[in-house]
Formats: C-alpha cells, sequence, structure tokens
C-alpha cells in the first residue's frame, strides 16, 4: 500500500530513497531468513546470526535511516 501511496502522492512507485531502500533489505534479510530456515534446515546458530542481522537491519532502517542518512523520510543527515 506504501507503493500505491507514492505513485498517488508523488507520481512514482519507488523512488530509491534510503529509507525505501533499506526497508527493501530488511525485507531481504528475512526472506532469506525464511528460505534458509525452511528449505536448507538452518537451526541453531546460523538462523541465530541471520536473525540478529534481520534485526539490526531493522534497527538501523528505523532509527539510523532518519538520523544519520538524508532523503524524504530523514530527520537528520546532510
Amino acid at each position: 500500500t506504501g507503493a500505491a501511496w507514492a505513485n498517488y502522492a508523488w507520481g512514482t512507485y519507488w523512488s530509491w530513497d534510503p529509507k525505501e531502500t533499506w526497508s527493501l533489505i530488511v525485507w531481504f534479510i528475512y526472506a532469506a531468513f525464511l528460505h534458509a530456515r525452511i528449505t536448507r534446515g538452518w537451526v541453531g546458530k546460523r538462523a541465530a546470526i541471520l536473525s540478529i542481522v534481520g534485526f539490526a537491519a531493522t534497527i538501523f532502517c528505523y532509527l539510523g535511516v532518519n538520523l544519520v542518512l538524508s532523503g524524504l523520510h530523514s530527520y537528520g543527515g546532510r
């Protein structure tokens, strides 16, 4: 729904804004996590490390992008 709203508001579905890009990265990490768990049977340490990487990316997308990078969804940066 965010892409549909962006198309309505700004005339484009995707603008490569840092927040959009990092949210896509988070989706890819968790998709890789689910894929590894289901098809490869990853359990234990490998699955935990990938889950921690996904959580760190989520925290960076939520806080880091807003405070460090500049873009449409940012409050800090240059």
